[in-house]
């Protein structure tokens, strides 16, 4: 048996690395089983082709995905006037470390500077009335709900300076409000963060700007 079993063995080897040939199978006068490539008398014929192995593909791996969708639209500046420049960037350790402003940008300006829409949609929530810092860290604020869904919203807007409505529909350049010092806030300027509704409610997510902005003069400075 271990003979036949080795015998067997070879065989399957032969008909792996050749692409066809004849085997003769006999039987010697003690009953063991041989193969050989010669013709003996009495043996039996067999013909090997080649297997065929089939090329085996890299696994494809999953890129991963972005935990945000990439932003393809590029937002032009939301006020009118300037230059202005970017005070507090993404990520600052001042306030944007929580999920909803964590990418917001900080752009410091004098109050009553004319704040427009970056981005045409719905406005889907205002407040007005806010004095000073008042009970919300917001302050008087405009929210845009975009056609894409993500929502863009202006914060520490000038009390009573809140142009829109909920349920209007603006444009891009649209008059929203004026800029202010309401709210947690440590100077006039303009909080602007872009965020999307998720399970866990709402978070910034990254956005740009059309044009630099750091390279501005710091009108907190003063320069």
């Amino acid at each position: 048996m271990l003979l036949r079993l080795l015998l067997f063995c070879m065989l399957a080897t032969v008909a792996t690395s050749t692409l066809a040939m004849t085997l003769y199978k006999s039987t010697d006068a003690n009953g063991v089983v041989l193969f050989s490539d010669r013709q003996t008398p009495g043996a039996q014929a067999f013909v090997i082709r080649e297997r065929r192995l089939e090329r085996m593909q890299p696994p494809v791996l999953d890129k991963p995905r972005p935990r945000y969708p990439q932003q393809a639209y590029r937002y032009p500046l939301p006020w009118r006037g300037g230059p202005f420049r970017l005070t507090q960037g993404p990520r600052g350790s001042f306030s944007h470390t929580d999920a909803k402003s964590r990418y917001a940008m900080d752009i410091a300006m004098p109050e009553g500077t004319p704040i427009i829409a970056a981005r045409s949609g719905v406005v889907v929530k205002t407040e007005n009335s806010q004095a000073g810092r008042g009970s919300d860290a917001s302050g008087n604020f405009v929210r845009v709900q975009h056609d894409d869904g993500t929502q863009g919203v202006y914060l520490h807007l000038k009390q009573g300076s809140v142009s829109v409505r909920p349920g209007q529909r603006v444009r891009v350049g649209s008059a929203l409000a004026l800029s202010g010092n309401t709210g947690n806030s440590s100077g006039p300027h303009l909080h602007f963060v872009v965020q999307q509704s998720t399970k866990a409610g709402l978070v910034s997510i990254p956005y740009e700007f059309d044009q630099p902005v750091g390279t501005l003069p710091n009108f907190a400075l003063g320069n």
